[in-house]
């Protein structure tokens, strides 16, 4: 076979060596594959949807995906060579922001042409996410509270009925429960009265939203704030009597966004995948995982999305969230 290999090549150039090679050397196809690393908060499973529909628009490519918390994916993209990874999904829009103000973060003006939402071509959002409140219709005697105001009050006049049953997130330990935390607290004046009501009601803490929808899950809470809707989605089927509440004075809705690390290894694929993320066809790809804009309940004329930019660092210096969160957790925990 290899004396007709100089004629070969002579007629079919250089692709045909590479056929070639694959069928001599099996092992030679599956090392041209090459991978794109993918990191993101969310689970395997939730990711999988989006990496199949994906990968059909990466042919040779193999897409690979960790799950890290957005602390991990902060300190892999300051590595300035070796990042773990290529592309990074984050729920948590102020870590992007600091990476991307660090200067981590590449640039890409095409995809900043493409995306609704975006900061300095480097920090790219792809969709809204909503925080709603969770509530026991049955713990109401009489109507459910339809605003933040209606619910303080009804926690201040009902300490005993609520006592242990209401629930929020660390925010000391959860990057988004702390985000719309210091959001809440610059949106609205009633905000720091309701964390003191929510003391009142001796309120439970759990280090996760995962670990506060398997209370709500198990009956152990009549009320859930700010819980972010994609969370509920994923967690399947409310127990019977419970209701999503979208506050009718404001909701607000976390940014999710993508960014490629400076130390990333294949830039070129993460850029194809950035650009087919904010393509037409890349909407498709992320209804399929479940990112799609709220349709039901009703009543979200009051989103306030969160805005991509350097506001959003202010309740990262360490000073004043180490402040933020003393006063927070004295008003829950006493």
């Amino acid at each position: 076979m290899m004396r007709f290999l100089p004629e070969f090549l002579r007629l079919r150039g250089a692709g045909a060596l590479l056929l070639l090679m694959a069928v001599v050397m099996p092992g030679f196809a599956a090392a041209q594959e090459r991978t794109l690393r993918l990191a993101g908060v969310v689970s395997e499973a939730r990711m999988a949807p989006l990496i199949v529909s994906l990968s059909v628009h990466l042919p040779g490519t193999r897409l690979v995906y960790s799950r890290l918390s957005s602390a991990q994916i902060a300190a892999a993209a300051r590595r300035p060579h070796d990042a773990p990874f290529d592309i990074a999904f984050l729920s948590s829009p102020d870590v992007a922001v600091s990476i991307a103000n660090e200067g981590y973060a590449i640039s890409d003006e095409a995809a900043g042409a493409m995306a609704g939402v975006q900061w300095r071509n480097e920090v790219f959002g792809f969709w809204s996410d909503p925080a709603v409140i969770v509530v026991r219709k049955a713990a109401f005697e009489n109507r459910v509270p339809r605003t933040r105001i209606e619910l303080v009050r009804m926690l201040e006049q009902n300490t005993g009925r609520f006592a242990r049953r209401v629930g929020v997130v660390n925010v000391g330990i959860d990057d988004v429960g702390y985000l719309l935390a210091s959001q809440d607290s610059i949106r609205t004046s009633l905000y720091w009265r309701l964390i003191r009501a929510l003391g009142g009601a001796k309120a439970r803490i759990y280090d996760t939203t995962d670990d506060l929808l398997e209370a709500l899950q198990a009956g152990d809470l009549d009320v859930a704030y700010n819980v972010p809707l994609s969370a509920l989605r994923a967690g399947g089927e409310l127990p019977q009597g419970m209701e999503v509440l979208v506050p009718q004075d404001y909701v607000l809705a976390v940014p999710w966004t993508v960014l490629m690390p400076k130390g990333a290894a294949n830039l070129r694929e993460a850029r194809i995948l950035l650009h087919m993320l904010l393509a037409p066809e890349g909407k498709a790809a992320l209804a399929a995982a479940g990112f799609v804009p709220p349709q039901q309940p009703s009543g979200f004329e009051g989103l306030q999305k969160i805005e991509l930019g350097p506001e959003l660092l202010v309740f990262r210096d360490m000073i004043k969230r180490s402040r933020f969160l003393d006063v927070w957790f004295q008003m829950v925990v006493g």
